[in-house]
């Protein structure tokens, strides 16, 4: 299905914590999912943050994604700041979060790799004049 993929902080998160509304969701698209995931230093920030409030033990699993690999995590900044800025402020009636907007850019540097998220809305939006871009997103929300 997938291959390698680029995940966000959401993805992380629900992989992670079996608290999380998506983790069966998360789960279910390992066997599609080949490594090693990209994401942006951003999405590792939020994700660790996110983890700690829960009191999870898995952001030392996170830690191990990264020190083996498993999970890439790029910097944008400064060589990549036009291309995230561009996102920042590129859309007037929404407000769009750093780790989106790293995102993105990743997605402009590796088109072919789907985008793994649980934020289905905001992706529709930023990639509606990115012709060809494949989001992967849970069907439904358990809440």
């Amino acid at each position: 299905m997938a291959g390698r993929a680029i995940v966000d902080t959401g993805f992380l998160v629900a992989l992670l914590n079996e608290g999380d509304s998506h983790h069966r969701w998360a789960t279910g698209l390992l066997p599609a999912l080949r490594g090693p995931w990209v994401t942006a230093e951003a999405c590792v920030s939020e994700a660790v943050f996110l983890l700690e409030e829960t009191g999870s033990v898995s952001v030392e699993r996170l830690f191990a994604w990264l020190a083996k690999g498993l999970l890439e995590s790029q910097h944008f900044l400064p060589e990549e700041l036009a291309s995230v800025q561009k996102e920042l402020l590129g859309y007037r009636d929404r407000w769009v979060d750093f780790a989106d907007a790293c995102l993105v850019a990743l997605s402009d540097q590796h088109p072919r790799l789907p985008v793994v998220s649980v934020d289905a809305a905001d992706f529709a939006v930023y990639f509606r004049m990115r012709s060809g871009r494949k989001l992967l997103v849970p069907t439904r929300t358990r809440r």
